[in-house]
Parts: structure tokens; C-alpha cells; sequence
């Protein structure tokens, strides 16, 4: 028995599927694919399947990734060739490769935020170049009081590691650096709605590119 991680993309539609059904997809996937799992023993055996950092429900992401243990002989690249064509719609297989780190290692993300404007991208982009160097912008971000959860204020310029604004013919694209992990975990939906508030002509698509480990290596 060993340990494998499948790496997958979640685009399009796909980013409407939440992690329960994702889940579930994924196992019935698996099954299609014929991989050689390995099921846990006792009254009602289930194979052992483990996400690294779920993604928000309406996010796109390049880096999903699955754990899963395999028995028998078969390589990485037969396991890529059986799962390949038993994806769902929206979720294509990147790779089947040895883990490397601990998914409790994870504690940044890269996204792009990608915003479609009914009026002028040049200008929405001056406006938000004009509103990120600022030292303070305060949002609500759901937290926890002892067993409750409740809005806390934060200010995301304290968390927000790197950016940088750009256009994409008619989009604005935002790309930056947040925490992403078990310990602090910031969403990027929470800048994207503060932008939007004050650009309601605006909708917008959240992609994460690429988590890493604390010291800025990409985590596989």
C-alpha cells in the first residue's frame, strides 16, 4: 500500500460543486477508473480519500489535489491513465504524483481575481490601484466566539502579502498572495466584495493558482 496525490483543475461550472459533492464525485470517479484502492476494514469499509484545503464554494482553482492510498503495482502514469477519462464535467486530471509535504503545512495561496465590467476596465483598474496602497481596509470576516460564529473586523492590508492589478482586454485581473491554511486562512472574495460595492457594474471570478508551504515553496 502507498500513499498517492492526484492533482486536478475545478473550472467552469465545476466551481458551483461543493466539497461534499465533490466528494462524492470523485469516489464514483475513482470507481469508474478501476484504481486499486485501498478500503479501511471493519463493518462498513470506505477507501481513504483526503483534500488539502477545500476550495470556497464558487471558486475556480489550477491546484486541487486528492490523497489516496493504492495497493498493487501500478505507476503514477497508469494511474493518470485510468482516471483521465472518468472526470466529471469541469474537473481534469493534472497529475498522479509521490506527496511531499503535509497538507497542515500549507499557509499561503496565490489567486487572481478577475473582474468583467459593463464600463470601462482602465478605469476600474485606476480605482482599485488607488484603493490598495492604502495602510487600512477594514472588512467583516466570519470568525468565531467560543462555540459562535460571528463577524469580526479585520484589515485585509495587514494580510494581503503581495498583489498586483493588471487588464486583460475588457477584465481587471488582481493577483496576489493571502494566508491559506489551517491556522489563518483569509478569502479573496472578501476584497473582491469590497471592491464591488463600490463598482456595482462589476462581477467577478475568483481563481487560486497555487498553494505554498511557510517558507514560499509550492506545496506537491
Amino acid at each position: 500500500m502507498r500513499c498517492v496525490r492526484i492533482w486536478f483543475k475545478k473550472m467552469g461550472m465545476s466551481r458551483y460543486v461543493s466539497h461534499l459533492d465533490l466528494m462524492r464525485a470523485m469516489t464514483r470517479a475513482i470507481r469508474r477508473a478501476n484504481l486499486p484502492l485501498w478500503y479501511t476494514e471493519g463493518f462498513n469499509p470506505h477507501p481513504y480519500m483526503t483534500f488539502a484545503l477545500p476550495l470556497s464554494l464558487g471558486m475556480e482553482s489550477l491546484c486541487e489535489s486528492m490523497d489516496v492510498r493504492i495497493v498493487g503495482e501500478s505507476t503514477n502514469e497508469e494511474l493518470f491513465d485510468m482516471l483521465k477519462g472518468s472526470m466529471p464535467p469541469g474537473i481534469d486530471i493534472i497529475s498522479v504524483d509521490e506527496p511531499v509535504y503535509d497538507p497542515k503545512h500549507i499557509t499561503f495561496g496565490e489567486f487572481d481575481i478577475l473582474f468583467d465590467t459593463e464600463k470601462d476596465a482602465v478605469a476600474l483598474k485606476a480605482d482599485i490601484e488607488e484603493m490598495l496602497p492604502k495602510d487600512e481596509l477594514i472588512v467583516q470576516k466570519l470568525g468565531k466566539k467560543g462555540r459562535h460564529k460571528v463577524l469580526k473586523d479585520i484589515n485585509l492590508m495587514e494580510f494581503i502579502k503581495e498583489y498586483k492589478v493588471s487588464t486583460m482586454g475588457e477584465r481587471v485581473k488582481i493577483s496576489l498572495t493571502l494566508p491559506a491554511g489551517s491556522v489563518t486562512n483569509v478569502n479573496p472574495s472578501l476584497l473582491a466584495d469590497e471592491i464591488q460595492k463600490n463598482h456595482d457594474d462589476t462581477s467577478y471570478t475568483i481563481i487560486r493558482k497555487k498553494l505554498m508551504v511557510e517558507d514560499g515553496t509550492t506545496f506537491r
